[in-house]
C-alpha cells in the first residue's frame, strides 16, 4: 500500500469570500485605528456543502467548527465560536463554550519535539501547522530573547523514559487510523481503499492539518503521545483515541511514513544544546510578561489577571497587523467581522443547546444532533462496521437529548472511556475518552437535556413474566432475533445487549424511543411495534401498549433467566469434549485473536496457538470449548475457554509467520511456523495430565519462547530440539 508522506502538507480550509456588513461601531474600538485590509483570495474554488470557498494567501487560523457551519457569512455566533477556539477567553473571561480551549502541555519539549521547528514555529505558527490556532507572540522580540523563552520551555518537565519498542507496521497503522476515527477530523490517505471508497475525492475543508511530522518529533515520540494524547492535549479538542502500545506505533509509523520494520532504527530527537541558569531566568521572565500561562499550564508562571472584554487593549488582538505584546492572528475578513459581531452583541451568548460546544469540540464529525452535524458526505465512506445492521451498525449514535437519554453515572463512564460502558461492539470508529472533563459534560448534557412533564413506566410486578415473552419469540415482539441477552448472542444480527439497558437508559426515554425508534434515529432498522400508541400483540397484557412496554423494562431490570426462544443450550450438546483423541478448533478468541486455534486434549489440559503471531498463546484446565458461537452465529463473536484454570503466555516482541499444522497418528499437533527466516516446529501432546512441548529446528541457536504464567515447567534439550514440560502441583 502506497502510504501519504508526512511532507504532503494539507492545506488550511478555503475561507468563503464576504461583504462587509454595515457595523455600528462600539465607541471602545473607535478608539483605535486599525485597518480591516480587503481579504485577498487566490483564484479556483471548490463547492462544500452548497457554498463556494476561495483558499486563502494567508494561513488563516482553522476552526473546524466555523468552518463548518459560519463560513458562508459573519455571525455572532461565530465569533463566539472564534471567540472560545482561538483562546480569547484565556485572557478576558466570557466563553460560552462549556470545555475552555487550553493550549498543550509544554512538558519535557527537549526529548519530544525538535528544537529548530519550535523556533521556527514560535517565529511564525503557521509555518509548524497550517490553520494553526497559536497565535503570534514573538513579534518584536529580539533574537536572543526568543532564544532566552525556548531555554526556559526546555528545562520543562521530569524527563521521559521511552520504552524501546520492537516492531512497527506502517499499513497496519494506515488501516488503524481509518477505522478507528482519525479520519473523521483529519485528511484520509488519497489511496486508502475503504469499503465504500478512497479518499482520492477528499474536500481539505473540514480537514485538520498535520504538521510535518518528521520535522517535528520522532517516531518514539510520537507514539507515546498517540498512547496517551489527553496528557499533553488536555484540553481535549486532541480526542484520546484509546490505542495500546502497538497501535500507537503502527499509527505513528503510517503517519510518518516510517516503513521499517523495528522502531530502533528511527531516529530520535535531537539533544537540545545545554543553556545557562541566567538564560533561562530571562526566559521565565519573558514568558511570564507574554502571560503564555493564560493557555499553558506552566506551574512556575502565574496567568495575569482577566482582562475585562470591553476592554480598550482588545481591539490590539484584532489588528491586522502585529501590536507589541499582544497576540496575533491572521484572521479572514469573515473571522474578523464574526469576532466584531460578538463583540457587539448586547445580549450574553449562551450555549442552551449544545451547539457552540459539540462544534468546538468537534462532536459533530461523527455524531449528529437534533439533525445537525455527523459524518460528511466525505468522511462517511470511512465508518465501518456491521452493516447488516444498516447505518446504526457503522455510525455513532446521534446525540440528540442524550442527557435525557442516558443515566448520569453511565454517561460519565462512556465518556471517561470506561471499556465496560461501551455497549456498541461492532462499530470500528471508537469513542474517544475525554476524562478529565467527563463529569462537566454529563452534567450540562444533563442540565440542557432536561425535560419536564415526561411520562413514566407503568411499573408492575405481576406483569413481569409478560415482559419475557414480549421479548422473546414465542409470541412477543422478537427483541432477541436482532439483540444480544447477556452471554447470549442474538439469533440474527448482533445488536447492542438488552440485559443491562435499565443500569444506562432513563426509562422515560426508553418508553419514547419504543414508540417511534425512526423520530431518534431516522433510517434505524429498529422497527416500531407501538405506532402511534397502537400495540400489534392483541393477546399479552390485553393489548395494553404502556403496560407492555412497561413489562419489558420489568423484566429487563429483574427479571431471571432468559426471554423465551433461545436454544436450549444447558445439556451441553455444542460443548466439545475430547474423549480419545484431541480435537482442534479454530475460532475467535479473547486474548488470542481472530486466528486462534484450540486443542483441546483427553486429560484436561488445552491450549490456544495464535495463528497470527505464530506463538503459543495460552493454556487451561478443565473444560475445554462451546463452539455455539462458532457454529451457529452470524457474527464473529470472541469466545472463551471453560476451564476455570486458564493460563495466559505473555505476548512475543515480534510475530512469526504460520505456516500450517501437521497431525500425527494420534491427532497431536504440530505447529509449523516460520521466524526470521528460519522454520520452527512445535508439537504438543498430553500425558498424564501434564503438558508436553516438543520445539524443533534444522540448524542455528534455539528459539526464545515465552511460558504460561504460574505453569511449572521441567526441560530437556537435545541436538536441535528442546522439550518442555508442564505441570501443575
Amino acid at each position: 500500500m502506497k502510504l501519504r508522506r508526512s511532507d504532503q502538507k494539507i492545506q488550511p480550509p478555503p475561507v468563503r469570500s464576504v461583504t462587509k456588513p454595515n457595523l455600528v461601531w462600539p465607541s471602545f474600538l473607535r478608539l483605535f485605528r486599525y485597518s480591516i485590509r480587503p481579504f485577498k483570495a487566490t483564484i479556483g474554488a471548490v463547492v462544500l456543502y452548497g457554498g463556494v470557498f476561495t483558499s486563502a494567501v494567508h494561513a488563516q487560523p482553522h476552526v473546524v467548527g466555523y468552518a463548518r457551519f459560519h463560513s458562508e457569512k459573519p455571525t455572532k455566533e461565530g465569533g463566539a465560536l472564534l471567540f472560545s477556539e482561538l483562546a480569547c477567553a484565556n485572557c478576558h473571561g466570557g466563553s460560552p463554550v462549556k470545555i475552555s480551549r487550553k493550549g498543550p502541555n509544554l512538558i519535557d519539549l527537549g526529548q519530544r519535539i525538535e528544537r529548530d521547528w519550535l523556533v521556527k514555529f514560535l517565529r511564525k505558527p503557521e509555518s509548524g501547522r497550517k490553520g494553526s490556532t497559536m497565535p503570534s507572540m514573538l513579534h518584536g522580540l529580539k533574537d536572543g530573547q526568543i532564544e532566552a523563552v525556548v531555554a526556559f520551555l526546555g528545562k520543562r518537565g521530569k524527563g521521559i523514559k521511552f520504552r524501546t519498542e520492537r516492531h512497527a507496521n506502517a499499513e497496519r497503522g494506515s488501516a488503524l487510523y481509518h477505522e478507528k476515527g482519525c479520519v473523521a477530523c483529519h485528511a484520509p490517505t488519497v489511496d486508502f481503499k475503504s469499503p465504500h471508497g478512497n479518499g482520492d475525492s477528499f474536500d481539505l475543508a473540514l480537514a485538520i492539518s498535520h504538521p510535518d511530522l518528521n520535522a517535528k518529533t520522532s517516531l518514539e515520540a510520537l507514539g507515546l503521545f498517540l498512547r496517551d494524547p489527553s496528557k499533553y492535549r488536555v484540553d481535549g479538542r486532541m480526542p484520546h483515541i484509546q490505542l495500546n502500545t502497538q497501535e500507537a506505533m503502527d499509527v505513528a509509523a503510517h503517519l510518518m511514513d516510517f516503513q521499517a520494520s523495528d522502531p530502533r532504527e528511527a531516529v530520535s530527537v535531537k539533544e537540545w544544546p545545554k543553556v545557562g541558569v541566567k538564560l533561562v531566568a530571562e526566559g521565565k521572565a519573558l514568558v511570564q510578561k507574554m502571560n503564555c500561562a493564560a493557555c499553558h499550564s506552566i506551574p512556575e508562571v502565574t496567568p495575569l489577571d482577566v482582562i475585562p472584554l470591553k476592554s480598550t487593549g482588545l481591539t490590539h488582538c484584532l489588528s491586522s497587523e502585529p501590536q507589541a505584546g499582544t497576540p496575533h492572528y491572521k484572521l479572514t475578513k469573515s473571522q474578523r467581522e464574526s469576532l466584531i459581531l460578538f463583540l457587539e452583541a448586547q445580549d450574553e451568548i449562551e450555549d442552551k443547546t449544545g451547539h457552540l460546544t459539540l462544534s468546538a469540540m468537534n462532536c459533530y464529525a461523527c455524531h449528529d444532533r437534533n439533525g445537525v452535524g455527523g459524518p460528511s458526505p466525505d468522511t462517511n465512506r470511512f465508518f465501518v462496521g456491521n452493516e447488516a445492521l444498516g447505518d446504526s451498525g457503522r455510525l455513532p449514535p446521534p446525540l440528540t437529548g442524550i442527557g435525557h437519554k442516558l443515566k448520569r453515572d453511565w454517561l460519565i463512564g462512556a465518556l471517561a472511556g470506561e471499556p465496560e460502558k461501551g455497549v456498541r461492539p461492532y462499530l470500528k470508529t471508537q469513542m474517544p475518552a475525554y476524562a478529565a472533563h467527563a463529569s462537566t459534560f454529563a452534567d450540562w448534557f444533563v442540565k440542557i437535556d432536561q425535560k419536564d412533564g415526561v411520562r413514566t413506566l407503568i411499573d408492575r410486578p405481576d406483569d413481569l413474566e409478560a415482559g419475557r415473552k414480549l421479548l422473546g419469540i414465542n409470541g412477543g415482539v422478537n427483541c432477541i432475533t436482532c439483540h444480544n441477552w447477556g452471554d447470549q448472542k442474538a439469533l440474527g444480527i448482533p445488536a447492542l445487549d438488552l440485559s443491562s439497558l435499565n443500569e444506562r437508559l432513563q426509562p422515560s426515554w426508553f418508553r419514547s424511543y419504543l414508540l417511534n425508534p425512526a423520530e431518534y434515529r431516522p433510517g434505524t432498522l429498529m422497527p416500531s411495534f407501538w405506532p402511534e400508541g397502537h400495540s400489534s400483540i392483541k393477546d399479552v397484557l390485553e393489548g395494553d401498549s404502556e403496560r407492555q412496554i412497561g413489562a419489558i423494562w420489568k423484566f429487563i431490570k429483574n427479571g431471571e433467566g432468559l426471554p423465551e426462544g433461545f436454544a436450549n443450550r444447558l445439556g451441553g450438546q455444542f460443548e466439545l469434549l475430547p474423549r480419545d483423541r484431541p480435537i482442534i478448533q479454530r475460532t475467535f478468541l479473547e486474548k488470542t485473536g481472530t486466528k486462534a486455534i484450540l486443542v483441546g486434549f483427553p486429560g484436561e489440559v488445552h491450549l490456544a496457538f495464535d495463528g497470527d503471531s505464530g506463538f503459543l498463546s495460552m493454556v487451561w484446565r478443565g473444560r475445554f470449548f462451546d463452539a455455539y458461537d462458532t457454529w451457529f452465529t452470524r457474527a464473529a463473536p470472541f469466545g472463551q475457554p471453560l476451564g476455570d484454570e486458564v493460563y495466559e503466555v505473555p505476548k512475543p516482541g515480534t510475530k512469526g509467520r504460520f505456516r500450517g499444522y501437521e497431525l500425527d497418528e494420534g491427532g497431536n499437533p504440530t505447529f509449523i511456523v516460520n521466524r526470521g527466516g528460519r522454520e520452527f516446529r512445535e508439537r504438543f501432546s498430553v500425558a498424564e495430565g501434564q503438558l508436553i512441548r516438543e520445539v524443533r529446528w534444522v540448524e542455528g541457536d534455539p528459539p526464545k519462547l515465552r511460558h504460561p504464567k504460574n505453569v511449572l515447567k521441567s526441560e530437556a534439550s537435545g541436538e536441535n530440539i528442546l522439550t518442555y514440560t508442564y505441570f501443575w502441583k
